[in-house]
Order: structure tokens, then C-alpha cells, then sequence
């Protein structure tokens, strides 16, 4: 199956840690490929360009506050979400379901093939592997692979997610103009989620050694003069 795994080369870090997926992926066979993301520093000229704006409200229910737009509008947030936005462009581009995964991703297990309708959930982000929901398709799944539902109005995380064309046009149209993180971007309100009952995978915490790319200095315009 085709998959994309969002890399920033320009970061050692993201850059090995996405060969290791793609690696992992090519050995189980699947159509893998690196896909350059959205370094934060562009994506903030980009959406000046785009007169890209915060969305007006949370998928979360948090309050639209200072606080609130201080933290969905960091640089590591905004370039996050224009990758899966680009993304989501690709897979309407070639018009067939692909699964997308973030640089630090940990594989537990390879795909099964299931049914989805827009959105279907392969690895969690954080910490949400450790609720029991979560937990059990991870360390134990049981019963024939298929997708069911789940009580999150949001995506818990977008380390890892299948997506359909029909559900890649739903998020691109909702965010012509607008941006939120991009897991919040990706809620029940604009799509069908839907989580594989054996989940592949989690994020990377920070014990695992790494850290979120959304949350670090690493989004910060690089300075070697190399990179530049």
C-alpha cells in the first residue's frame, strides 16, 4: 500500500528517524516513500501568502483564548499541520487510500488491510497508548482486524492514520483558509474516524529519547549556512 512518511531532512534527527521507517515499511512490502515536510519558519511566510488564518474555534472544546492561540500558532504547529495538509493533497492527487506516518512513529506490527470510510487510526500520539481502549489494540488485539469506533471527537495524535480520497477532500475543503494542529484538525466533526482494532503503532515519548519536532528548537530556521 502506498505510504508516505513526513521527513525534515534538513534535521538529523527527523531525517534518521524517517529512514528507519521507511526501512521498517519497505521490508513489509509496502509502496513507502520519505515526503519532505513543511519546515515551520516556511510555513508561516506560506500562510501569510495564503491569508491562512487560525480556524475560529477548537475541535476540543478548549476556549479560543490567548493562551489557546498562542500555543496552536507555533511554528512547529503550523508547519505540522501544512504537512499532512500537503498530505492529504497528495492522496487526492493519486486518487487511492494511503496511510500517513510521522518521523517518530514505533511500529509494533505491519498493516492489516480493513474497510475505512474517511479516517482510520494506526498509531497514537502522547501518551493515549496507555488508555485501556488503546492499550489492549496494542499489546494484545483481538478478534478478526477491522475498524471500529471511538469516543474521541479529535484524532488522538497523527503519527500514524490511513486516509481515503473521499476524506482527504473533506479536510481540504474545510481548511482552504484555516489551520489548527493538525491532529484537531482531523475530528468527527469534518470526517468519519475510526481506529484498526490492531493498531500498528505509538508515538515516540520523550524516555524513547525524542522528542515532538512541534515542541523544539528543532522547527527553528536552521543555522548552518548549509541549510539555509
Amino acid at each position: 500500500m502506498k505510504s508516505l512518511i513526513i521527513s525534515l531532512s534538513k534535521i538529523p534527527s527527523s531525517a534518521a528517524s524517517s529512514a528507519r521507517v521507511l526501512e521498517q515499511l519497505l521490508q513489509w512490502g509496502h509502496d513507502a516513500e520519505l515526503f519532505e515536510g513543511t519546515y515551520g519558519y516556511d510555513a508561516e511566510e506560506i500562510f501569510l501568502q495564503e491569508n491562512r488564518t487560525l480556524h475560529p474555534y477548537s475541535f476540543k472544546g478548549a476556549p479560543v483564548d490567548d493562551e489557546y492561540i498562542e500555543k496552536s500558532s507555533r511554528l512547529g504547529v503550523m508547519g505540522c499541520f501544512h504537512s499532512h495538509y500537503r498530505a492529504w493533497q497528495r492522496c487526492l492527487a493519486i486518487n487511492e487510500p494511503i496511510l500517513i506516518f510521522e518521523d517518530d512513529v514505533i511500529f509494533y506490527r505491519d498493516y492489516i488491510p480493513v474497510t475505512w470510510e474517511d479516517i482510520l487510526l494506526l498509531a497514537t500520539g502522547k501518551r493515549v497508548y496507555e488508555v485501556e481502549f488503546y492499550k489492549q489494540r496494542l499489546d494484545d488485539p483481538q478478534g478478526e482486524p477491522c475498524a471500529v469506533g471511538f469516543k474521541g471527537k479529535v484524532m488522538p495524535g497523527a503519527v500514524g492514520y490511513g486516509i481515503t480520497p473521499q476524506g482527504a477532500q473533506k479536510l481540504v475543503n474545510h481548511y482552504k483558509n484555516t489551520f489548527l494542529p493538525a491532529d484537531n484538525a482531523m475530528n468527527a466533526a469534518v470526517v468519519n474516524l475510526v481506529c484498526h482494532t490492531h493498531l500498528m503503532g505509538r508515538a515516540a515519548i520523550d524516555e524513547d529519547g525524542k522528542k515532538s519536532l512541534t515542541k523544539t528548537r528543532f522547527w527553528e530556521k536552521p543555522q548552518d549556512t548549509d541549510c539555509q
